[in-house]
């Protein structure tokens, strides 16, 4: 007889980023339970312990087994003589570090609004609220349910206390559950920030992705990165609490359901957005890590030039205009973050390269690394990084997932932050 079940092998598989946290995911009667499978196994994954926990509503359209199968645990369909939600999210030693509450219908978001609790996930969230214990809700519902004013009001009522809700992105006509990935990412970045949300009531612009410049209608010049640490520090700011914009170029990565974003493609593209970002309102924070291209064709052919002939064919580069030099003239009081990318520095190279580039553009810290380092290059999904910031100090940042990489940047930036006037 075994004495961990066997599902539980998957803990810690891709990371420890949850590594000894205890989730309740608590799942109400949306059809959005059906992503919960998901949902639990990418928590596992990344190192937590997983317990669910559902409304006879939830039960009707997914089996409370499958739920155990996927996380390892017994599910709680109601609340016994073995007081569950005391166990779970009391005043007891061993309770949960987070009740995730996925999906949540319109009719549970409300009744947590109200302090009403009458099914097992409400006397969890209940339980865990007057505990302390972080609360991330994650509605899911038809469009129209989402507009409700009354419903609307109670979602407002919820984040002004403190309770996260993942705005959910809507989509024919539903406003459907976010992608596990995005779910399993708002996690992580809320439990390394102890539930709190620093940046809350913050504004922040992130670029992120590479530009390209048309050396004639077919041909590019680029780079290759694929936007993935810029997508990353836009996903774990909104998480934080901040209205996020992210300006992106070309990207090869998952976006996340909810910052709002501005696509662009050529370098004076996203150098006219982030202006207009900048002029539009305050922001508080920017953090320029798009992968600018650095040349641009004197003169692109307005043809697609023809490999026929068998000719040399001679093209005539001049730089692009250099987006973070400008923003502090734009708005002095943005807290400007640039990113340097370099190949072959030693790491005093990297520090002294950053920290010149960095008082150039006037900026409050840099963010350097090599991307000729293994794993840290423009199309991996892991980083390594040194922030530098404006007094010469600097914090190493070793070789973990990009999003792990973008926790850290801001566990290390937010105390710098200034309080907005």
């Amino acid at each position: 007889m075994v004495d961990q079940h066997p599902s539980m092998d998957i803990i810690g598989s891709s990371g420890n980023t949850l590594a000894g946290k205890k989730i309740v995911l608590a799942m109400c009667g949306s059809v959005g339970a059906v992503r919960c499978v998901d949902i639990a196994r990418l928590l596992m994954r990344q190192g937590a312990q997983v317990y669910p926990v559902m409304t006879q509503a939830a039960t009707e359209l997914i089996a409370p087994e499958l739920m155990e199968w996927a996380t390892g645990n017994k599910v709680v369909t109601r609340i016994s003589g073995a007081i569950e939600h005391v166990a779970l999210a009391g005043n007891v030693p061993d309770n949960c570090d987070m009740v995730l509450v996925a999906p949540a219908t319109a009719n549970t978001v409300s009744k947590i609004a109200c302090g009403i609790d009458d099914t097992p996930v409400t006397t969890v969230v209940t339980t865990a609220l007057g505990q302390r214990i972080p609360v991330l809700i994650v509605p899911a519902m038809h469009e129209p349910m989402y507009r409700h004013p009354i419903v609307g009001r109670n979602i407002a009522s919820l984040n002004d206390a403190g309770i996260p809700v993942f705005v959910p992105p809507v989509s024919e006509g539903k406003a459907k559950i976010p992608s596990a990935e995005n779910v399993a990412a708002m996690v992580r970045v809320l439990m390394a920030f102890g539930g709190a949300r620093p940046l809350s009531g913050k504004r922040v612009l992130v670029t992120a992705g590479r530009t390209i410049e048309y050396l004639d209608p077919i041909r590019v010049v680029s780079n290759n990165s694929s936007g993935r640490m810029g997508i990353a520090l836009a996903q774990a700011a909104s998480a934080l609490g901040a209205e996020v914009t992210l300006v992106l170029g070309k990207y090869a990565a998952a976006l996340p359901d909810d910052v709002r974003i501005r696509h662009t493609e050529s370098t004076q593209e996203m150098l006219d957005a982030v202006q207009e970002e900048l002029q539009a309102s305050q922001v508080d924070v920017c953090l320029a890590a798009a992968a600018v291209n650095d040349w641009q064709a004197a003169a692109p052919a307005d043809h697609k030039v023809s490999t026929h002939s068998g000719n040399p064919y001679t093209i005539e580069l001049e730089p692009t205009p250099k987006i973070i030099d400008g923003i502090k003239a734009v708005s002095p009081e943005t807290f400007l973050v640039a990113f340097r990318a370099q190949s072959g520095f030693t790491a005093e190279q990297l520090r002294a390269d950053a920290l010149q580039r960095m008082k150039k553009a006037q900026a409050d810290a840099i963010v350097a690394n090599d991307v000729s380092a293994p794993g840290a290059g423009f199309e991996s999904a892991t980083n390594a990084v040194t922030l530098v910031h404006s007094d010469g100090s600097h914090t190493e940042l070793p070789l973990a997932e990009k999003l792990d990489i973008a926790i850290g940047i801001w566990q290390q930036l937010i105390p710098h932050l200034p309080v907005r006037k």
